[in-house]
Formats: structure tokens, C-alpha cells, sequence
């Protein structure tokens, strides 16, 4: 299986990117917003941006695993990440998307991303403390999406978070324990 992701001069950035999506894409994430019935006050591009960050961040927080800095190195894991983002916009089925759009969506969640990923830097918050970076990401895109208070949707939101940093450290687990001959 390993050879899909592999290519003769490094990892397939992009297959890796679709590969995760087909288990965590941005429609099941949207989906959650519309289930909990959240009324918020933003515009579809924006609404993409901010849930998309929430992806995101999670595969970011992930690829700073020791395990995956070890075998992927920083530039491919930038390419994972900047793929997984275009690829989930490219699949999304709430708007038509421009190639235009595209990039400017993308450079929404990266600032948003970086954003959030202070969250895992803060010292205010000793590790086991407190309810943990993954549940002030949340609150900052309902922030961002504004609207009313949804505790339904911030727990759905949570719990997902969890569940896809669960789902991208057992992919990227099992990609990067296959034996060398499956190269």
C-alpha cells in the first residue's frame, strides 16, 4: 500500500491528502452544523474557511508528531497540508468553487490555522488541566461563525476534532510502519 504514497523522490503529498479526506471530509464537519440546526450570521466562503481551519489544525497539530517529523520532512509536510486544504474545497459540496476562491479560502485557513495554533503553545493552560487546545479551536471558529449559542454544536465539534486527531495519527501510524519493501 505504501507505494501509492510514495514516490522515487519522496512522499505523494497529494495521494496522502486525499487519502485522509476520504475518511474526515470537510461535507461530514459541515454536515454537523446543519444537524445541530446552528443559525450563524456567516457567508458560505467564510463558513468553508472556518470549519475547514478546525480540519486542519488538528492535521498540523498531528504532523508535529515525533513518529512523523522523524520520516516526512517539513517541506512535504507543508505540501500534506496545503494539498488536504485544496482537495477538501475542491470536494466540498456546499458552493461551486472558483480556482480563485479556491486560494483565497486557502489563505483564510492558514492564517486561521496559525491562529489556533496558539492555542497548543499556551502556558496558561498546564497540560491536563484544562479542557485542552482542541476546545478553544472550537470556540473560536462559533466565535467567528457568530450566531446563537450552540452547546450541542460545540460538544459535536469537539468530539469530532478528536476523533479526526484520532483518525490522522493512526493513518499516518500505519503509513509510515509499512515495510520498506512496500516502497
Amino acid at each position: 500500500m505504501l507505494n501509492l504514497f510514495k514516490k522515487k523522490d519522496g512522499f505523494d503529498s497529494l495521494e496522502i491528502a486525499r487519502q485522509i479526506i476520504k475518511n474526515t471530509g470537510l461535507d461530514e464537519n459541515l454536515g454537523i452544523i446543519k444537524q445541530k440546526k446552528h443559525v450563524h450570521q456567516a457567508e458560505p466562503a467564510r463558513l468553508l474557511e472556518l470549519v475547514l481551519s478546525l480540519s486542519t489544525v488538528n492535521l498540523v497539530e498531528t504532523l508535529k508528531s515525533d513518529f512523523v517529523m522523524e520520516k516526512i520532512p517539513k517541506e512535504i509536510q507543508t505540501a500534506i497540508v496545503r494539498d488536504y486544504i485544496t482537495e477538501s474545497l475542491r470536494q466540498q459540496d456546499l458552493m461551486k468553487l472558483k480556482r480563485e476562491q479556491i486560494d483565497t479560502i486557502k489563505g483564510g485557513v492558514l492564517v486561521q490555522v496559525e491562529e489556533m495554533g496558539k492555542f497548543w503553545n499556551e502556558s496558561d493552560d498546564p497540560q491536563g488541566s484544562g479542557p485542552g487546545p482542541r476546545y478553544y479551536c472550537v470556540k473560536e471558529v462559533l466565535k467567528g461563525l457568530g450566531g446563537e449559542e450552540n452547546y450541542a454544536l460545540h460538544d459535536a465539534l469537539f468530539e469530532l476534532m478528536y476523533l479526526q486527531y484520532r483518525h490522522y495519527y493512526r493513518y499516518f501510524q500505519s503509513l509510515l510502519s509499512m515495510p520498506p519493501d512496500h516502497a
